[in-house]
């Protein structure tokens, strides 16, 4: 399946966020990938898990959250969770315009702070969420009872060398009723840096999506938790 690429700008307050929407008619759903900012979208590691989830068979919507001059010159916007949330609120805004993707089955990944973006989202989009998946991240930055009430299944995707954000995750796994699952990357840093790792935490992205995505509830496993 070869995808189409298009590079976007999605309106949010007042600001131009960039993006890089990849997509084919025979999708089986479509993940938002948030990163910080839009200027090295292309040439990011988010960029290789995109691609990743693109031979799967899934449309991808690779979107930075904060401005090129936020990005430069307001960085710690990046770790505002109430600020994340409303950027998050408006690129599913986008694409709930978008004829073509409205109707897909949604997912999204999210790192740092942003994870916690995704988790407060997921309780009142407009669209609904079937997967969430956390990278290096830290959804705990939601609040406690974001997590508690969260329904969409819930991946935390981490290395075993994130000795930030591990601890973080084992205790958001404890706290959540949805399902959900905890998968360490043997040999990771915080950023999947060391070779082979980022491929195996993209194949670990790829399989939970297609877990959750399809829109044939009855194709979702039962084993888990």
């Amino acid at each position: 399946m070869k995808m189409r690429h298009t590079e976007v700008g999605l309106p949010a307050e007042g600001k131009w966020l960039d993006g890089i929407l990849a997509h084919h008619p025979d999708v089986a759903g479509l993940v938002v990938l948030a990163e910080r900012g839009g200027g090295t979208l292309a040439t990011s590691r988010g960029a290789f898990l995109s691609k990743a989830l693109e031979d799967a068979g899934f449309a991808t919507l690779h979107v930075g959250l904060l401005s090129h001059e936020e990005d430069r010159r307001a960085a710690d916007l990046w770790h505002q969770v109430p600020a994340l949330t409303q950027r998050l609120a408006a690129v599913l805004e986008w694409i709930g315009h978008q004829p073509a993707l409205r109707g897909l089955a949604l997912g999204i990944t999210a790192r740092d702070a942003a994870a916690g973006a995704m988790v407060r989202l997921a309780g009142r989009g407009t669209l609904p969420i079937r997967a969430l998946a956390s990278r290096a991240g830290r959804p705990d930055l939601a609040g406690m009872e974001y997590l508690r009430s969260l329904v969409a299944p819930m991946l935390l995707l981490v290395g075993e060398h994130d000795d930030d954000n591990l601890p973080a995750n084992r205790l958001v796994l404890a706290r959540l009723d949805c399902p959900r699952e905890l998968a360490v990357v043997a040999g990771a840093s915080r950023g999947f840096e060391e070779p082979g790792k980022l491929d195996e935490a993209g194949q670990i992205l790829v399989r939970w999506f297609g877990r959750w995505l399809p829109a044939t509830p009855a194709s979702r496993p039962d084993n888990l938790t």
